[in-house]
Parts: C-alpha cells; sequence; structure tokens
C-alpha cells in the first residue's frame, strides 16, 4: 500500500493510504521531547501503512538540536485538529492518541469533553493520572527527568474555562469522558509509573466502562522492536472498533 502526504492547515501533515476513503483518523500527540525529535512523524506513518489516516499534532518548542518547555499551551487546538480530521473526505472520524506527556494531554482533554461524538476515542501510552507543570527541559538535563515535570511548578496546559481542573497536581478523571479509552504501559516504565495507568483503568472499571487495557509485561517507557507491534496491531484494532 503506498502513502500519502498532505497539509491540512493550520493543524499539520497527515499521512495516509495513497487511496481510498472511509478511514479511521487518529491525531498523534507526542512527548515531551518535543515536535521535533520525530517520534510522532514514525508512528504516523506506521498508522498510515495500516490504513488510518494520521495528523501529528505539534504543541511543544524546541528545534532538531533538543526539545523546548511545554509551558501554558493552549489544548483546545488539538480538538480543533480532530475536527479537522474528522471532516476530512477520506475520514469516517477521528479521536487522540497520546505518547507520556501527550497521553496525559490526550486523556486530560477527553476529561474535559462535554459531548463524547466531540471526541470520538482517545489512547494513551504510558500517560500520567494527574496533571503535571510544565516540562522544563534545562532542568531534566541538570537534575534528570523528574525534575523537569514537578507538578508544583507553572501549569503546562490552559484552556479557557477549565482553569480548576487543569492546575498541577489536579487529578485527570478520565471516567467522566464516555467514550472508548484505550490504555497501554510497560510494566517496568522507568519514567511514568505503570500504576498510575492501572489506577485509571480502574477508574473507567468502576464506572462500567472499561478501558482496553494493554500492559506489557518487562517493558519500559518505550517498548523494545519486538513488543512495538503488538501495541500497533492492538491501537489499530482498538481505533478500528471506535469509528
Amino acid at each position: 500500500m503506498g502513502l500519502s502526504l498532505e497539509m491540512l492547515d493550520p493543524h499539520g501533515a497527515v499521512y495516509g493510504p495513497e487511496a481510498g476513503g472511509d478511514q479511521a483518523g487518529v491525531v498523534i500527540l507526542h512527548g515531551s521531547e518535543g515536535p521535533f525529535a520525530g517520534w510522532a512523524h514514525r508512528f504516523a506513518a506506521i498508522l498510515a501503512a495500516q490504513g488510518v489516516l494520521a495528523l501529528p499534532w505539534a504543541y511543544g518548542e524546541g528545534d532538531y538540536w533538543g526539545a523546548g518547555p511545554i509551558r501554558e499551551v493552549e489544548i483546545k487546538g488539538a480538538l480543533d485538529a480532530v475536527e479537522a480530521l474528522g471532516a476530512h473526505p477520506r475520514c469516517r472520524g477521528a479521536g487522540l492518541f497520546g505518547w507520556s506527556k501527550g497521553g496525559e494531554l490526550a486523556l486530560l482533554i477527553a476529561s474535559l469533553v462535554e459531548d463524547p461524538a466531540t471526541l470520538p476515542f482517545v489512547a494513551a501510552h504510558a500517560a500520567s493520572d494527574v496533571v503535571r507543570g510544565a516540562f522544563d527541559p534545562e532542568r531534566m538535563r541538570a537534575e534528570g527527568f523528574g525534575g523537569g515535570r514537578d507538578a508544583g511548578e507553572a501549569r503546562a496546559w490552559i484552556w479557557p474555562g477549565h482553569e480548576d481542573r487543569l492546575a498541577p497536581g489536579c487529578p485527570i478523571e478520565i471516567a467522566r469522558y464516555r467514550g472508548p479509552v484505550f490504555l497501554s504501559t510497560g510494566d517496568a516504565d522507568e519514567i511514568a509509573d505503570p500504576a498510575m495507568t492501572l489506577h485509571m483503568a480502574a477508574d473507567l472499571e468502576r464506572a462500567g466502562r472499561p478501558a482496553d487495557l494493554f500492559v506489557a509485561p518487562g517493558q519500559g517507557h518505550a517498548y523494545d522492536f519486538g513488543t512495538e507491534p503488538e501495541l500497533w496491531a492492538r491501537l489499530l484494532k482498538f481505533v478500528g472498533r471506535a469509528v
């Protein structure tokens, strides 16, 4: 299957199959590595090769040499990108998939939407179950990864009208979201405690809407290349059912 690449202004590039229609769409939210690290575009190409329209949405700063800060990001733009991708003539519906810091953002947005039709599905890998503070890469490089994301720092996210639930340390109330949820983690994650993913899965179970949950034994924050294909297979199956 050939791949196509087109711009969806002002949101970014859409990766997809070369031909055909009625595809599921996924807006991809990168982690604290920043938009120029290339991971979100790699993920988009993988999903596009399997028939999905994938749009990496850049929200952080930085350049090709390193990640920049994630501070006071206007997060409604991600939901606008979902709406725009969902309106694409080849797309039957779009949702969010976030990785690490982007997983936190994806779940946070899902917990804030009032109408699940606005966001048909949400998926997150290695996400926090609480709102983290602004990400400071310089501090991370000086103190280690934990030093760059202290929940007591300035806000990472802003969305007028939702200030109270965007404060660092607030729980991400994913059970408020009425649509389907995919959660994944490695049980040896050295950066994002896998207990956070299990906590959110338990919240959804108690709400009567269990998550599609994948916990990979022995895997860390990023899966090895022997395990990663199973993550994509499970995510693709979830997305295919969700829209």
